[in-house]
């Protein structure tokens, strides 16, 4: 703590008040700090160093994580969040993919997200995959997503499992949707109310229990968790429609608030 301290200090003596020659004295500072072998510890001083002025001085703190880049994938990894904040997409992939290259997991699931986004799939995968190896919940529940998708259903189930491992909440919904849809009704219950116990209360899990008990023909149960769903999202006309359903299994008309025609059959 002292060191950083003493670090912080002296940002602010080199940058002063004045902006104007801020930059010229960075390099001064870096090129007189690092020498051609730089210590492990002098690339983590100019990682720190950056870190501390980036939110009022971005332009500079980019100088220091050039000079970090170079040694530490950490420098491009930072250099590549400065550019995507600016919109400067080809900067962006550059940097992100020397850091994610280095092995740094947070680019590779940066630009996992960024190619998914733009419905670039394979190069997805490909950086997804990476981050996941590395124990990125959200790589591997994306992973999920799009095997699943894809209907590659055994390569969804995979990764849902191994973001169910690193406690990712959302995986046991997903996953229990799979075993919905494949007839494996325990082990959907079980994935949806583990869900619930994780402290994912969304009304998809409610609407997806009381679809699954329909399937089984425990239509009490049913009921009990589309109205619960309903309650999360009132208009919701699926879930209407579904408790309408149910109802007429259990000769409950009350309270039916849809027509049958607004809904498929």
């Amino acid at each position: 703590m002292k060191k950083i301290f003493i670090l912080i200090m002296s940002l602010f003596l080199i940058l002063g008040c004045d902006s104007g020659n801020s930059s010229d004295r960075v390099e001064e500072h870096i090129k007189k700090n690092l020498g051609n072998n730089p210590t492990k510890q002098q690339i983590e001083e100019l990682l720190i160093s950056g870190q501390v002025i980036y939110g009022s001085r971005p332009e500079e703190a980019k100088k220091y994580f050039e000079a970090a880049a170079k040694y530490d994938p950490r420098g491009a990894y930072a250099l590549s969040d400065y550019y995507l904040e600016k919109e400067e997409y080809e900067n962006f992939e550059k940097w992100a993919k020397q850091a994610a290259e280095g092995g740094d997991s947070r680019a590779q699931f940066n630009l996992g997200y960024y190619y998914d986004e733009r419905n670039r799939l394979e190069e997805a995968k490909r950086w997804y995959i990476k981050a996941g190896e590395q124990g990125d919940s959200e790589a591997q529940f994306n992973l999920g997503i799009i095997y699943f998708n894809e209907n590659n259903w055994n390569e969804a189930e995979k990764w849902y499992l191994k973001a169910i491992q690193n406690n990712h909440s959302k995986a046991y919904n997903a996953l229990g949707r799979i075993y919905s849809e494949e007839k494996r009704f325990k082990e959907a219950e079980y994935m949806y109310l583990q869900a619930l116990e994780s402290g994912n209360n969304s009304w998809q899990i409610y609407s997806n229990l009381g679809y699954l008990y329909y399937e089984l023909g425990d239509y009490s149960k049913s009921l009990k968790f589309l109205e619960i769903a309903l309650s999360k999202d009132k208009e919701n006309k699926v879930i209407n429609c579904n408790i309408m359903k149910t109802k007429e299994k259990l000769k409950k008309y009350d309270g039916i608030t849809i027509n049958r025609k607004n809904c498929k059959k």
